[in-house]
């Protein structure tokens, strides 16, 4: 009987598996992937009302319902990404002193979405006409979406963290304990993610009088509240925008370092970048630095 039933989930899980491949190969929809899954539920609604006084029978039918009922609900999120843009892109935006005479610069990137567009060199030309410095484009497909779609739910369930200036402001408030006008002013403006936790740290650090810097350095990172550094998206173009502001040097999470290398050897960049895991790190190495010029 155990057995039989293993089979049954199997059975169910595969042909599901089937229907979600034919998805993200964009052979079908998020429309006609729902539309079939709904179907097959209704489907195996009706056969287990048939069969309802064979108990051996109505026992693998109500296995494969339930099974694709769980599987039609996780995949009903879907239907909100119809409207999905056809390419999304990354430009480059002025790096930004957070707090004046600290040389401490949080780079951020700017991301725009388009829609209806037939190609990344189509895109990339409607924005060059634009002025718009673009860093890279990325052409949505059905991975894209269904990434999406698993980490929104994710969220929901809080198995995943979401990456907000709320956070990175309750972190910084702990960390630097206190938040200060200049900081609260950063805050107010349209901030996406929290990447720039560790250099607001260290502007604050700097605001404190616990180091002296005379040196551009461009600043990416998430902190916690004990100043543990985290890390970040985009660090491609984040290097990119670093090179084309002409700071010399960059400061990364230590995550991110391997990811890194990779990337300054793709793009020889002329930055001289270093990797922290813990804001203390960050405040000796700019000191170091300093002592060196």
């Amino acid at each position: 009987m155990k057995k039989t039933n293993i089979v049954t989930g199997v059975l169910s899980i595969l042909f599901y598996l089937v229907f979600l491949f034919l998805y993200l190969q964009d052979v079908i929809n998020e429309f006609i992937f729902l539309f079939i899954l709904l179907i097959s539920l209704i489907i195996l609604v009706i056969i287990f009302l048939v069969f309802r006084k064979k108990r051996v029978t109505k026992r693998k039918i109500a296995i494969a319902t339930f099974i694709i009922f769980l599987l039609f609900c996780y995949e009903l999120p879907l239907i909100g990404y119809y409207t999905s843009p056809s390419h999304f892109v990354y430009a480059y935006i002025e790096p930004t002193v957070v707090l004046e005479g600290s040389e401490i610069y949080s780079i951020g990137v700017n991301k725009l979405t388009l829609e209806n567009e037939k190609s990344k060199q189509a895109v990339k030309e409607l924005l060059t006409k634009q002025h718009v410095d673009v860093l890279s484009v990325f052409e949505v497909n059905k991975k894209n979406i269904y990434g999406s779609k698993n980490r929104q739910i994710l969220k929901w369930l809080h198995l995943q963290k979401d990456h907000s200036p709320e956070e990175m402001k309750e972190n910084l408030s702990l960390y630097l304990g206190h938040e200060d006008e200049w900081l609260t002013t950063f805050l107010s403006r349209d901030i996406g993610g929290d990447s720039a936790g560790l250099s607001l740290a260290l502007s604050g650090r700097f605001k404190q009088g616990d180091f002296q810097n005379q040196l551009p350095i461009a600043v990416t990172g998430a902190i916690n509240g004990n100043g543990d550094v985290f890390s970040v998206g985009n660090m491609k173009e984040k290097i990119q925008i670093t090179e084309k502001s002409g700071i010399p040097f960059m400061i990364i999470p230590s995550e991110n370092a391997e990811e890194v290398t990779v990337i300054q050897k793709e793009l020889k960049a002329n930055v001289e970048i270093f990797d922290v895991s813990h804001v203390d790190e960050a405040v000796q190495l700019i000191h170091n630095l300093n002592e060196k010029r």
